[in-house]
């Protein structure tokens, strides 16, 4: 009885492509709201030193707080696709377990379609524990000390 994988390894070779480039894309699309949302930060905080405004410090933390859940939904995404690419590789090489046979028709084999869970929220707090979030928890350590200690009087002129 012939292996319905060999019948069709074409088609997965090409899903595998198609998912490899979609994780590239969400962890390049979290580096860029990063750097996106670090700029914008400085900016603000920037401004906010130049006008001893100390709301513009908290303006700053809110705008970074937001870029950085948008950056969790990106980081959401790439585990997703990398949870497909591993379905796929256990598929490929003949591990299909029950789960696997489920989803495979659930979603009728299409593996660039991610799991439909919006979740993402609820991985904050494991989130916090990656190295990759380190320049939030650093920045928004920053706000705050900012926000505490008093700023120095601008010079008269």
């Amino acid at each position: 009885m012939p292996n319905p994988m060999d019948a069709n390894r074409d088609y997965w070779i090409k899903q595998s492509e198609m998912l490899q480039s979609a994780i590239a894309r969400m962890a390049n699309n979290s580096l860029e709201i990063k750097k996106v949302g670090l700029t914008v930060w400085a900016a603000i905080v920037g401004f906010g030193f130049t006008t001893t405004n100390r709301y513009l410090f908290l303006l700053a933390f809110v705008a970074f707080a937001l870029f950085g859940v948008l950056d969790l939904y990106y980081l959401d995404l790439e585990r997703k696709f990398r949870e497909n690419f591993n379905r796929l590789a256990r598929i490929t090489s003949g591990y299909v377990t029950s789960e696997d046979d489920g989803w495979i028709e659930k979603m009728k084999g299409n593996f660039l379609r991610p799991d439909g869970s919006s979740k993402f929220l609820e991985q904050f707090p494991s989130a916090l524990k990656s190295w990759a979030n380190l320049p939030y928890l650093i920045t928004f350590l920053i706000t705050v000390l900012l926000l505490v200690v008093p700023l120095p009087a601008l010079p008269s002129k």
